[in-house]
């Protein structure tokens, strides 16, 4: 898929994955399999940005559930507090982070980050306003190579 922004070429290879905000990410873990028996293959933690992160593989896209590492902390904590468990964000997988930011920036749709930072599993990501996306918060994630277990 590709979107054309002010006459340059920007691809979108595809949903890389589908944050969800959780209270309890053995809880909802053990939902996940129990329910539709998917397990994670990868959990981590950021202190950084106080989070704690497990993806579970549904094809070609992630499930990301999100768990802030300490109550209201962090934006994780924060939109828990704020609207409980649930939908988070969308990522969509980019080739290129820096020009899919820049052909953005030409478009006038307001990035939450100026520089991109490290994500999940080594990649780099950034975050548009969801004032731009219909109110859906929306990250684009550059990765060198697939999430795979430790």
């Amino acid at each position: 898929m590709r979107l054309i922004r002010n006459g340059e070429k920007q691809v979108i290879k595809k949903i890389d994955h589908i944050g969800i905000a959780v209270k309890n990410l053995e809880d909802a873990l053990d939902m996940y399999k129990r329910v539709y028996g998917l397990e994670a293959i990868k959990i981590e933690t950021h202190e950084d940005i106080k989070v704690k992160i497990a993806f579970i593989p549904i094809g070609e896209v992630l499930i990301e559930l999100l768990e802030a590492t300490e109550p209201g902390a962090g934006r994780i904590g924060q939109f828990l507090e704020e609207k409980g468990e649930g939908f988070h964000h969308i990522a969509l997988r980019v080739e290129d982070i820096k020009k899919a930011m820049a052909g953005f920036e030409k478009a006038h749709v307001k990035l939450r980050d100026k520089e991109p930072r490290d994500g999940g599993d080594g990649s780099k990501i950034a975050f548009i306003e969801p004032e731009f996306t219909q109110n859906t918060l929306t990250e684009l994630v550059e990765r060198k190579r697939e999430v795979a277990g430790d």
